[in-house]
């Protein structure tokens, strides 16, 4: 199951990754909060579609087109052959490269709780700020008590009111839970390390997160082209490329920091407030995409009825293929009709839908009958039979 998600994440991720890149096309470029929103739901949703899809449901999912059934069935198949083949080599590997990954967030752990501890208090700049030797830029951390940590050089460096803007976009990560938002991404591309969409979704978050706590430091008081000034010397200051991974700072990659000063320039007025109908529009594009993928649980078998070898996972395959009565009267050549039949996990059909006609009442009729007169093997996963779908398939040949 384990390796299935997996592989499901490499694919599925894309259409994640769509979905939230349609949706961000038509938010404005100044709603960075709402942005940011979106893509979180869209790390999250990363996470949880791989695995949600392996949930199959005992009831028949609704008609889809034909092709689009067969080409997911196909994926589907594929893809859990896949695991098998790869069995506990693709579990290993993935759970040596999380647990590299993870290890990477705890070193980062360590190393910031050893700024924290070794920072000294900010005289006159408030209780929430400290002092450290130790970095070269300014950062927000904390879980339950959250401070913003400066570089020592900062208040000797820049006048008070520059201070006080790099203050505000690091209290504004605070305000806006950045430093547990972080922490979730961070978590979600350390388990998913392997997949190239986590890290497509991680560098639109650090642009958006970044960009609206920009917004919220110029609309507190701050001048945009003093504070994009503020910026550009930040970065040159800085001796270190690294940038802590378990907590949000005032500087990221330098490309996406020369973005943020050309939006502190041009002039536009930020929208602050998130948008939540853009957000909830994205959970259920999400939630409907999580349903749509259930579909690749539908087995199907080709027109032949071959099968695939009985392990501890196979589908469902028909034992006998009863034939459609079709009346002479009502009988039509060359068409084709499709039944989805739920099969439980004694063999035995209990209920057929037609999800593709002929065209012909009859011909439909006579395939849903064909198909519950039918046996089968049940579907076969972790090896356990459980009730799955089939799509019973009839092609009708030249007139009798």
């Amino acid at each position: 199951m384990i390796g299935a998600a997996l592989v499901n994440a490499l694919w599925q991720g894309a259409f994640v990754v769509t979905i939230a890149a349609a949706i961000t096309a038509l938010l404005p470029g100044r709603a960075a909060a709402t942005r940011y929103a979106v893509w979180f739901c869209a790390s999250l949703a990363l996470a949880v579609v791989p695995f949600a899809t392996l949930w199959q449901p005992a009831v028949a999912i609704g008609a889809l087109p034909a092709p689009v059934a067969h080409t997911m069935a196909i994926t589907s198949r594929a893809t859990h052959q896949a695991a098998d083949a790869s069995g506990w080599v693709l579990a290993g590997l993935w759970i040596a490269g999380a647990a590299f990954c993870l290890l990477r967030l705890v070193v980062s752990f360590v190393r910031i709780t050893n700024v924290v501890r070794t920072a000294t208090p900010a005289p006159g700049l408030g209780p929430d700020v400290l002092l450290s030797e130790t970095l070269d830029i300014p950062i927000a951390v904390g879980l339950r008590r959250p401070v913003v940590v400066l570089p020592a050089f900062v208040p000797s460096a820049f006048g008070g009111p520059d201070v006080e803007s790099v203050l505000r976009h690091e209290r504004a990560h605070i305000a806006r839970m950045d430093v547990v938002g972080n922490l979730v991404q961070r978590l979600i591309e350390a388990v998913f390390f392997f997949n190239p969409w986590v890290y497509v979704v991680g560098r639109q978050l650090l642009k958006e997160r970044e960009a609206a706590c920009d917004d919220r430091a110029v609309a507190g008081g701050a001048d945009p082209n003093g504070y994009a000034s503020i910026l550009a010397r930040l970065a040159q200051t800085r001796q270190s490329s690294r940038i802590p991974l378990l907590t949000p700072s005032a500087l990221g990659p330098q490309n996406i920091l020369v973005g943020r000063i050309a939006r502190l320039l041009d002039g536009k007025e930020a929208q602050l407030k998130v948008n939540y109908y853009a957000v909830g529009a994205s959970v259920v594009s999400f939630a409907v995409l999580a349903f749509a993928l259930l579909v690749p649980n539908v087995r199907v078998a080709a027109a032949s009825n071959s099968s695939l070898p009985a392990n501890c996972y196979h589908g469902v395959t028909v034992k006998d293929a009863a034939p459609p009565n079709i009346p002479k009267a009502e009988y039509k050549s060359g068409v084709t009709s499709n039944a989805l039949v739920t099969v439980d996990a004694e063999g035995k059909p209990v209920s057929a839908k037609t999800v593709t006609s002929s065209g012909s009442d009859a011909i439909d009729h006579a395939t849903i009958d064909a198909a519950m007169h039918s046996t089968y093997s049940p579907e076969v996963s972790n090896c356990k039979a459980k009730t799955s779908q089939y799509l019973f398939h009839v092609e009708t040949g030249p007139q009798p």
